[in-house]
């Protein structure tokens, strides 16, 4: 089994006031946590997706980036960019976002067993109020609705959730892997 694994790092930060992505925590900015997680358990290619303001900036070079066409136009868009960039054939895709510092190897090889159970369409980590669906593994089957979603307008991850195969995987509310920073405050644990 084949998994590529994706950083979605193309949003505007709006609530958080400057580049999230590059906030720093222990010295490691945010994303690379996504990064070396992935790394960790030899999920390859990886691929950072971003935008053409942002790209200059990041300063790893042991994975690939893309720029969206058309940024901030949601998850879905960003998803579907990233899967159609990302120049594998790999069979599934492990999506992570930008602002999760407390992401670790243990949570994404978890996750990744799951991929080999029920045959699911996405391995979703869930909270009793939330669910994750930029922490997720999203297999290649997926790719033809997220494009025929992405082509009526679709924004929101919802109706892709709703027509697939989705593995819910619970997980505690205090679990600090789903602190997803959108203010300040967020990661000053």
């Amino acid at each position: 089994m084949s998994i590529a694994g994706i950083v979605l790092a193309g949003g505007k930060s709006s609530r958080y006031g400057q580049p999230k992505m590059f906030e720093t925590y222990n010295k490691k900015s945010f994303y690379e946590y996504s990064i070396d997680a992935l790394k960790e358990n030899h999920v390859t290619p990886i691929l950072v997706s971003t935008n053409q303001d942002l790209l200059p900036y990041f300063q790893r070079k042991d994975v690939a980036f893309a720029a969206e066409k058309c940024p901030y136009q949601g998850p879905l868009y960003a998803i579907h960019h990233a899967l159609t960039a990302i120049d594998c054939c790999a069979e599934w895709f492990f999506i992570l976002s930008c602002d999760i510092p407390f992401i670790n190897a243990e949570f994404v090889h978890h996750m990744i067993t799951l991929t080999q159970t029920d045959s699911p369409d996405i391995v979703l980590p869930v909270q009793p109020d939330h669910i994750h669906p930029l922490l997720a593994l999203y297999h290649r089957r997926t790719l033809p609705l997220i494009e025929q979603l992405v082509t009526q307008g679709e924004r929101r991850l919802t109706q892709l959730l709703n027509q697939t195969n989705v593995l819910r995987v619970p997980f505690s509310a205090e679990d600090p892997t789903f602190i997803n920073v959108n203010h300040r405050s967020d990661w000053h644990v």
